[in-house]
């Protein structure tokens, strides 16, 4: 059941549905307990594409009705968990990015951990990115705590997604070649505060 949640597979909108348009259609009684489940979603104010987007991902991978609905139930449950760590304020993106955090293994304090340590969201999906990276990390065995501790000093150090984005590569390449995943973490992270700290003041 490898499709169920590997991370990052549903974390944006865009690539959700764009894997649900090129898998095949639902059957009537699949998108029949789809529409029950989004309908029940929308009322809590979460995002539902992503539920059709699984189910078709589940559909496309072959796995029967009653395999699909256990994954697109336990998505559900995750993006409102997501939307209890990060607050009324987080865009669909956002809650997308911490329900695959939380399904990666990333308990619940620490993605609220992660939304608070922007404390004024200035752009909207601000999120996205280190949630993103959070998620990725964990899935290769870095450990929560350390992940969310070098993501909280790049956050408070104002990183930009670009940064974040160099951090998930040279982790995994690191972690590929032998390195522990935790010193990885903290080694690559340390590197980019202090970057960021020394970079010359406007």
């Amino acid at each position: 059941m490898q499709w169920l949640g590997v991370a990052g597979t549903m974390i944006l909108s865009s690539g959700a549905l764009a894997a649900q348009s090129s898998a095949p259609q639902l059957s009537a009684s699949l998108k029949a307990s789809v529409d029950r489940l989004a309908d029940s979603a929308r009322a809590l104010g979460l995002p539902t594409d992503p539920l059709f987007a699984k189910a078709a991902e589940g559909m496309l991978k072959g796995a029967d009705e009653p395999r699909v609905m256990v994954a697109v139930r336990r998505l559900a449950r995750e993006l409102s968990d997501a939307k209890a760590a990060l607050g009324e304020g987080a865009t669909a993106a956002e809650l997308e990015a911490g329900a695959s955090a939380l399904h990666a293994g990333v308990g619940l304090d620490l993605v609220a951990r992660v939304g608070r340590a922007t404390k004024e969201r200035t752009t909207p999906g601000r999120l996205v990115m280190p949630l993103v990276t959070l998620a990725d990390m964990v899935a290769r065995n870095v450990s929560p705590v350390t992940a969310v501790a070098s993501i909280e000093a790049l956050i408070g150090r104002g990183a930009v997604d670009l940064q974040f984005a160099a951090l998930r590569s040279d982790v995994e390449r690191d972690i590929a070649a032998g390195e522990r995943p935790d010193v990885a973490m903290q080694r690559r992270s340390a590197s980019i505060v202090k970057g960021l700290e020394n970079r010359p003041r406007p």
